[in-house]
């Protein structure tokens, strides 16, 4: 009955640190620059400016017959050569992050249980969607959204081919998540695989997992977090550019099509905003972070506007 009763509620669940909200937490008239972001329509992550790399040859002489995976310490090889970021799960903030436990004051926001992604370096995807679920009192940690089988994973294997030497094979990160989220070489995942996990979760709920890709971020919020849903997006770790790099292309088993990663790829769960911010649960730097909003912006369309929500019926 609880969770029925939220669902009732949910519009009601909307706050703010102070009694009055100051009238700087309208939003204003959007500019033209902002109408016409407004107009994205979700076509999938677009193409992203790729670093060149160039393998650690020594790791390719020590590769297995063909056919055969290749070492975990052959891969790593690899990857220490590059400058590629998956998370960056162990590093510190490049740029100032405000972090707190309850509401900042004079920001509209939703009061959500905070999950973090600790002890998880790849996992912020299960991490975010782990705290919705809890807004509406489903308990449930992101370990298990994995184990329990709500969320496929699919690791990442290095081969090696006659004819390309080193090549790594691994799943659709929109179908499964890819690697292991306690790893610092995990991947992650995108949105279908966490809407997919969140409807077979929710079976024979009152409540229906959403698709609300290509919206933006100041729409999100007129349009869900002031009617008190908070909402899953994916971003870049503290809002810096992501990337590509060949380190992290890899050939999808069940189409043979070459994939690359997006790499410094985030997901966080947005929970408010102010006149100059945005305010989001990261997994990674703490409840309640301020971002500029230029910044997220920017980064949430980079990796393509994607978004999903949890609905009462």
């Amino acid at each position: 009955m609880k969770r029925i009763a939220l669902a009732f509620i949910a519009a009601l669940a909307l706050c703010s640190c102070s009694s009055d909200i100051e009238e700087s937490s309208v939003y204003e008239e959007p500019t033209e620059t902002e109408t016409e972001q407004e107009q994205f329509i979700y076509t999938g992550i677009p193409e992203i400016p790729a670093f060149s790399y160039s393998g650690d040859d020594t790791a390719a002489e020590a590769a297995p017959e063909t056919g055969a995976p290749v070492t975990t310490a052959a891969a790593e090889s690899v990857v220490s050569d590059t400058t590629t970021v998956w998370h960056s799960a162990g590093s510190e903030p490049t740029t100032a992050v405000q972090v707190s436990e309850t509401p900042p004051e004079g920001v509209t926001c939703l009061e959500v249980p905070y999950i973090s992604q600790q002890g998880r370096p790849a996992g912020c995807e299960l991490a975010s969607a782990s705290m919705l679920l809890a807004y509406y009192d489903f308990t449930i940690s992101p370990d298990e959204l994995i184990s329990e089988g709500y969320v496929d994973s699919v690791p990442v294997d290095l081969y090696e081919d006659a004819e390309h030497g080193l090549v790594m094979h691994g799943g659709d990160p929109n179908k499964a998540f890819i690697g292991d989220p306690s790893n610092e070489y995990g991947y992650g995942c995108y949105s279908g695989a966490i809407l997919t996990g969140l409807r077979r979760y929710l079976d024979n709920e009152y409540f229906d997992a959403v698709d609300i890709s290509g919206i933006s971020l100041k729409d999100l919020c007129m349009e869900y977090i002031d009617f008190g849903e908070p909402v899953i997006i994916w971003v870049s770790v503290d809002m810096e550019p992501t990337f590509k790099s060949e380190a992290n292309t890899w050939i999808i088993d069940e189409t043979g099509e070459t994939f690359t990663w997006t790499s410094n790829e985030h997901c966080c769960l947005l929970v408010g905003y102010d006149e100059e911010n945005y305010c989001f649960h990261d997994p990674l730097r703490g409840a309640y972070a301020l971002y500029p909003r230029a910044d997220a912006e920017a980064r949430y369309r980079e990796m393509g506007s994607q978004a999903i929500t949890i609905h009462p019926w």
